[in-house]
């Protein structure tokens, strides 16, 4: 990652990343792959931090929901996502293939987890039509990420902490969730 977001992804080659790990060409070919392979390495080993801790919490869907946002909103506008989300839109136009393969291994993926928790959720809860968890869990995704996520690419905001992620998650949940009834 450091290499990624110090040398762009066309400066970057195997070359430095080899000598910067201590080990030969071959060894980063046969382990991860071509350029490309790493770079998407780079990125699911980033989203891995918030994706591989979904799990129940106490089982309480909105919870779950409540805090799997939290840690989204934290790795998204965290300075190394911002640099590599910088990179790739910058990169985009050279690279196509790296920008999907990106986009899978990131956003999408998060959305996906996204759907699975709003599926959890008692349809009663839900305040918008939500025949369609992947098409909520899009929009949902982008409420989340909106102006906090653009004013941090424009350098503009600090990183969250994590007191304002919950807040931003908080508010972000109660336009479409129904309060629970008393």
């Amino acid at each position: 990652m450091r290499q990624f977001l110090a040398r762009g992804y066309g400066g970057t080659t195997i070359e430095v990343i080899a000598a910067e790990a201590r080990v030969a060409k071959r060894t980063v070919y046969t382990t991860v792959g071509d350029k490309a392979d790493l770079f998407v390495a780079v990125v699911r080993r980033l989203g891995d931090r918030v994706v591989n801790t979904v799990a129940p919490d106490a089982g309480d869907p909105v919870s779950d929901l409540h805090a799997f946002g939290v840690r989204l909103v934290r790795l998204m506008l965290s300075d190394e996502a911002i640099g590599l989300h910088r990179l790739v839109t910058g990169e985009a136009a050279k690279f196509p293939d790296l920008a999907a393969r990106h986009y899978a291994n990131g956003p999408r993926r998060y959305i996906g987890v996204l759907s699975g928790l709003l599926a959890a959720l008692p349809a009663e809860r839900i305040a918008v039509r939500a025949d369609d968890h992947e098409a909520l869990a899009e929009q949902l995704f982008t409420l989340l990420m909106g102006e906090p996520h653009r004013r941090r690419m424009f350098g503009l905001d600090p990183a969250p902490t994590a007191a304002a992620a919950a807040e931003h998650v908080t508010r972000t949940l109660e336009l479409i969730l129904v309060p629970p009834s008393p």
